[in-house]
């Protein structure tokens, strides 16, 4: 990877609505809700192709699959968390596959590249769902009265 000390991300840059690259659809009512859901993933493309023009991809790609956060959340170096839960196979995904889905048949419909992520081990800062549920509800997982 040849960068040069002046890249800095495309995403970094103030014309662009940084909510793009972890789109969540909204809304409570059904038409809302496909409104909204419409809406997110047309920003989750656009971030996509944004992210495939960056000098820094790579470098992205390899920050995302670092911990919980950034495996299952947002879009990074034009991935989607789905795409890289199943590079560590994770095995529990946070959000809903299905329109992400959606979202990677609308960049390949659109001639958006996918960067191909390399199988891996799971990072050592990645705890499964459960465990974080636990941690948020003061949980101990290895007493029989809090154990799921």
């Amino acid at each position: 990877m040849n960068l040069k000390p002046d890249d800095q991300p495309l995403c970094n840059d103030p014309l662009y609505d940084p909510d793009m690259w972890f789109p969540e659809p909204k809304g409570r009512a059904d038409r809302g809700k496909q409104i909204h859901l419409q809406l997110a993933i047309r920003d989750a493309v656009q971030a996509i192709s944004i992210c495939v023009k960056c000098p820094l991809q790579k470098a992205c790609l390899e920050y995302s699959m670092e911990s919980l956060e950034t495996i299952h959340y947002g879009i990074y170096a034009g991935t989607l968390p789905y795409e890289r839960e199943q590079a560590i196979s994770a095995g529990d995904i946070s959000n809903s596959e299905k329109w992400q889905r959606q979202i990677r048949a609308i960049a390949n419909d659109k001639g958006i590249p996918v960067l191909p992520i390399a199988k891996r081990e799971r990072p050592k800062l990645l705890v499964s769902l459960k465990e974080r549920a636990s941690w948020q509800q003061g949980w101990d997982l290895s007493s029989p009265q809090d154990s799921f």
